[in-house]
């Protein structure tokens, strides 16, 4: 058993979630409420080291009136400096990190109050990750992941839902939705996609498209 998942991302129309410079500020102020009210109906909101690193963000709900999840980071080898804005006190925060990670640096967090689970080998499953907070009470999960977390879990068929904003910007280059190892046809992905709703945001300028994910096995 494992929670249920969205992913939910603004992009450029031509796929990207970030510049080459990492800028990432996409969303309209109706977009953004959008995203801070799906965070305040789910149980945990995960995102991997870069987007952590990047974007410092707190993942806490301040647009709309809710409750904070659970903040979750996967960081392999614990490469994330441990003064980022998610490790306040405002939110439960746990790390899923590897047996790479510097005990320093996990005695550091664990003294923020921080939980801090280490992984024998050198990779974090995102399915070991969700079976754990599914034991700890966990049922709806938001990943705001960066491309490759984001592929982390859709190649292992771990997400149900995808809720995608179009926003009105060309980047030519930068970081996309999802980039890993990636798919020679369209045939061979472990899953299928189906749109559930196209809505046009307040702003008139932006489209949020719902998909959603089943797996083929």
């Amino acid at each position: 058993m494992r929670p249920y998942v969205y992913l939910a991302a603004a992009t450029t129309i031509d796929g990207r979630i970030a510049s080459a410079s990492g800028f990432s500020r996409l969303s309209c102020p109706h977009d953004l409420r959008r995203l801070h009210a799906l965070r305040a109906s789910v149980d945990a909101v995960i995102i991997g080291a870069n987007t952590a690193i990047v974007d410092n963000p707190r993942l806490t709900v301040r647009y709309v009136e809710g409750r904070n999840p659970i903040r979750v980071l996967i960081d392999g080898a614990l490469k994330v400096p441990t003064t980022l804005r998610m490790f306040d006190s405002s939110a439960p925060t746990l790390v899923f990190t590897t047996t790479r990670a510097p005990p320093d640096k996990i005695k550091e967090l664990k003294d923020k109050g921080v939980e801090v689970h280490v992984i024998d080998g050198d990779f974090v499953d995102p399915a070991h990750v969700l079976q754990i907070l599914y034991t700890r009470g966990v049922r709806k999960v938001l990943l705001e992941g960066g491309g490759r977390t984001n592929w982390e879990f859709l190649s292992r068929c771990l997400v149900d839902e995808i809720v995608l904003t179009i926003t009105p910007y060309v980047f030519g280059n930068g970081v996309t939705l999802v980039d890993g190892k990636g798919y020679a046809t369209t045939e061979d992905a472990p899953f299928t996609l189906q749109l559930a709703s196209i809505k046009l945001c307040e702003c008139g300028q932006e489209v949020v498209l719902t998909y959603r994910i089943r797996c083929k096995h």
